[in-house]
């Protein structure tokens, strides 16, 4: 795993949102450490109360602008659709967004970019494809209260012209209608598997395994639940592959488009049960390197590869990196180092995020920093890019009130503590 490489940093009070760092701290590298000194910014993306405010994506836009999305909940309706319970998935939740304008120290006011009416929008990613175009992906969900996630549908949005303020100007609103790909053979697999390996201390296996074959049967499980979360990735030759994990079978598949949305392909599933939320990176030599959200009782971030361009993909295996069922995301960096953000311990809360850094394409985790470390906080679902300047920037869900934005670099992460 790592040391923890963490320097204390002195606090400020946010007003609502509990401890807040200083808004800019540029830390000097310790003796024999670095050429360059090691960079670290945070700031929050709004103050006020906007409800409940989760899962956020940021990238940077050709103009230079970085821009943040995240999920919120909006004006009560007047008629009410489903008021009460969770807060994510009221008829009011939207998705919204800011942008921090090159130059500038301070994000823009928040604006609506997507809000399905009477229903919860959620879980939004944000990608630039091969012609510099703005993709927003979310899901809509469609059967609250008696149903959440897995009711979901997908929806992606292409826009042309984005840069400047407020909500882009959107050319294309279509769904992604998932037809999956091998999900029949696969979830017999694992019902098998579970069957043979059920002994006497595992029981509720045999009852998992007919829960499962029974709502293969049911054509919306199959086809509703398919959702977000990670970046997109563009491959070299324009390929716009989008990680989709499915909420009713807890199973991940890539959807491809290579025609920037007009058709689509779907990978084969992931050979796992339990693993959701996947992060796609392209390695050096080509294959590409998939990274999961656990949803097993393992506790650790799983991970696949594939050599045929995000199509078909190895059985999972675990890493050594813990994982409380929460959000990461993996980044290839320009130095060839590999990048994963995640929260890095076993069991909720939430109240620890680490970055951590590798240079054998994940293999081991030489450095290790953290982000936040407050015992009974919650900070999670981060998101990160590498911008043009080569640093690097995260957001992620501050305690479920607002989004935190933290500028950092490679030297801060493998910068000893003092």
């Amino acid at each position: 795993m790592g040391h923890d490489t963490r320097r204390s940093r002195p606090t400020v009070r946010a007003p609502g949102f509990g401890p807040a760092l200083a808004l800019a701290v540029l830390l000097p590298v310790a003796a024999g450490g670095w050429s360059a000194r090691a960079l670290y910014h945070e700031r929050f993306l709004f103050a006020g109360d906007r409800g409940h405010v989760h899962a956020s994506s940021v990238i940077e836009t050709p103009g230079g602008q970085l821009l943040a999305v995240w999920y919120e909940n909006g004006t009560p309706r007047p008629q009410t659709f489903f008021r009460g319970g969770d807060e994510d998935k009221r008829d009011d939740v939207r998705i919204a967004g800011a942008r921090l304008a090159h130059g500038s120290t301070a994000w823009g006011d928040p604006f609506v970019i997507s809000d399905t009416f009477g229903v919860s929008d959620n879980n939004p990613t944000l990608a630039i494809d091969a012609a510099k175009r703005l993709w927003l992906l979310h899901a809509t969900l469609l059967a609250v209260p008696e149903r959440a996630w897995d009711s979901a549908i997908l929806w992606y949005k292409i826009a042309s012209e984005f840069e400047g303020s407020g909500a882009p100007r959107w050319d294309h609103e279509r769904l992604l209608v998932v037809q999956p790909n091998g999900l029949y053979e696969e979830v017999a697999r694992v019902a098998e598997h579970l069957t043979r390996h059920a002994g006497r201390e595992r029981r509720g296996d045999v009852q998992r395994a007919a829960a499962l074959l029974d709502r293969l049967k049911d054509p919306f499980a199959r086809r509703l639940g398919w959702m977000p979360r990670t970046h997109p990735l563009l491959l070299p030759d324009g390929t716009l592959l989008v990680p989709l994990a499915n909420e009713n079978f807890n199973l991940s598949a890539m959807a491809l488009t290579r025609d920037g949305g007009e058709s689509w392909q779907m990978s084969r599933m992931v050979p796992g049960l339990g693993v959701t939320q996947p992060s796609v990176v392209r390695l050096q030599d080509g294959r590409l390197l998939a990274f999961f959200r656990d949803a097993s009782d393992d506790r650790r971030i799983k991970r696949s590869t594939s050599e045929d361009g995000g199509l078909t993909w190895s059985p999972v295996e675990s890493t050594d990196l813990p994982n409380p069922g929460g959000g990461i995301e993996a980044l290839v960096l320009r130095s060839g180092r590999l990048l994963l953000i995640y929260n890095d311990k076993e069991s909720s809360p939430r109240d620890r995020l680490a970055v951590s850094l590798s240079a054998d394409e994940g293999r081991t985790w030489r450095w290790t920093r953290h982000l936040e470390d407050r015992p009974g906080e919650r900070f999670d679902y981060p998101s990160v890019i590498q911008s043009r300047d080569g640093t690097l920037h995260a957001t992620y869900s501050y305690n479920l009130k607002t989004i935190k934005h933290v500028q950092f670099d490679e030297a801060w992460v493998q910068q000893e503590a003092p």
